[in-house]
């Protein structure tokens, strides 16, 4: 579970330097307004369940081809929980800057 956790905080932290290892920038590009507003817990709880499926896979990129498989819609929520829980880190460092 550590390891987890260890490999979720580390693309985590990639993507709060702007590099998404996991994403297509055509999946980026697309539009993510689709859905109801989405809370940081849920988002959090999307991102986790995700990274459970995706932890089987050693590699970012069999990760990425592995995202491939997923519904769009599935897809999509899960890329907008990911950039909230990247927004959330963000904001969260923020304010401790203050």
């Amino acid at each position: 579970m550590k390891e987890f956790n260890n490999e979720m905080k580390n693309y985590l932290n990639l993507a709060k330097t702007g590099y998404y290892p996991l994403f297509f920038s055509d999946w980026l590009n697309s539009d993510m307004k689709d859905g109801e507003p989405m809370t940081f817990r849920m988002a959090n709880r999307n991102v986790r369940e995700v990274f459970k499926k995706l932890s089987k896979h050693r590699s970012s990129e069999r990760k990425k081809i592995a995202l491939t498989g997923l519904e769009e819609k599935e897809r999509k929520i899960f890329i907008r929980s990911f950039i909230k829980v990247v927004e959330h880190d963000l904001l969260k460092d923020i304010k401790s800057l203050h």
